[in-house]
């Protein structure tokens, strides 16, 4: 890697509310989950729908116990080694939709500078090395099962509906940040990441649920 095209940061995520799921465990439901969420424009050198979708298959069973509950509206974590993970691409779009946020509400646009948006989305990336995020407890124990399941009730043109999801209680994820150049500072991510606490990562944000406190690491490159 060279050293002077990145600076490196170590992120801790403590979460002081519920980290809830978001990942459909009916299969049936995948295709149309991932559908929602595709690019308009699919990048180059990108993975296809199909490729990701046998992914999230593989990382979706449930017990047998558990099959009606899937046939309803189940939402889960993926199991990768028996542990309960995230991809790390989902915190880059965490990343992403934060910066936007503070780009048009806080920061501005400075006339003749890329805006905060932009710099955090072409600078800033989980390290490539790291594919999935292991959630871990207060004892840096990974979690096997979830803290427990919640019925939430959904209100739809359709009716009304209920749905259940998965949560992790006192969790957290660390990860490495890589940051090109100079373009976006510590403060920066500081300032990313308090908005984000609040803003909420994964399921259920709009009910509060999600947030964190933060803790930013700078890395010395003989590291």
């Amino acid at each position: 890697m060279r050293e002077d095209l990145w600076k490196l940061y170590d992120v801790r995520l403590d979460f002081i509310t519920s980290l809830c799921a978001s990942v459909p465990a009916n299969e049936n439901l995948v295709r149309t989950w991932l559908d929602a969420r595709k690019p308009e424009a699919r990048p180059p050198q990108s993975r296809s729908i199909d490729d990701i979708q046998e992914e999230v298959l593989s990382t979706i069973a449930v017990a047998e116990d558990e099959q009606e509950i899937v046939n309803k509206s189940l939402l889960i974590f993926q199991r990768v080694d028996g542990c309960l993970a995230v991809r790390a691409a989902t915190l880059r779009a965490h990343l992403k939709d934060c910066a936007r946020q503070i780009s048009v509400y806080f920061v501005g646009k400075i006339k003749g500078e890329k805006s905060f948006a932009t710099k955090v989305i072409n600078c800033v990336y989980p390290d490539e090395r790291t594919y999935w995020v292991t959630l871990l407890d207060q004892n840096d124990k990974p979690f096997s099962e979830p803290s427990g399941k919640r019925d939430k009730p959904v209100h739809t043109w359709q009716g009304n509906s209920l749905k259940t999801f998965e949560f992790v209680n006192d969790a957290h994820l660390t990860f490495r940040l890589k940051v090109l150049g100079g373009g976006v500072k510590l403060k920066d991510l500081d300032t990313l990441f308090t908005y984000g606490g609040t803003h909420g990562y994964a399921g259920e944000r709009g009910d509060g649920e999600g947030r964190y406190v933060a803790t930013i690491t700078e890395i010395n490159k003989e590291e």
